[in-house]
């Protein structure tokens, strides 16, 4: 559980860090889905990176913005190695913990078919 809201804040940060550094700098039209202008569609947009799910066009959108190349190229692989270590940390210990349980579970019948 602990792991899940590590998991939320830092999607919490990375999102306000990406709307204070993108935001409103997309100056080109159309204006690309995966933005940062507002709060709650660059939490959609840091989501969709974290994810993997398309996450290149929308690294390609911001270098095409006002900031450049390097920051944006900086902003998402920072992202994307920092997000997959805790997401990939996150599945890891709940298929730890799944294993664990059904551990116990088969130690506890063998030791009741022991005593029978």
């Amino acid at each position: 559980m602990y792991i899940a809201m590590l998991l939320f804040i830092m999607c919490f940060i990375f999102a306000l860090l990406g709307k204070t550094l993108f935001g409103g700098q997309f100056g080109y039209e159309p204006r690309p889905r995966g933005n940062f202008d507002t709060f709650t569609i660059a939490f959609v947009t840091v989501f969709q990176v974290l994810t993997m799910e398309n996450w290149q066009t929308v690294l390609f959108d911001s270098m095409r913005s006002e900031r450049g190349k390097w920051v944006p190229s900086i902003f998402f692989i920072s992202w994307i190695f920092i997000g997959n270590f805790i997401l990939l940390n996150l599945f890891l210990a709940i298929l730890l913990d799944s294993f664990l349980e059904e551990e116990e579970t088969d130690d506890l019948d063998v030791e009741e078919a022991i005593e029978i």
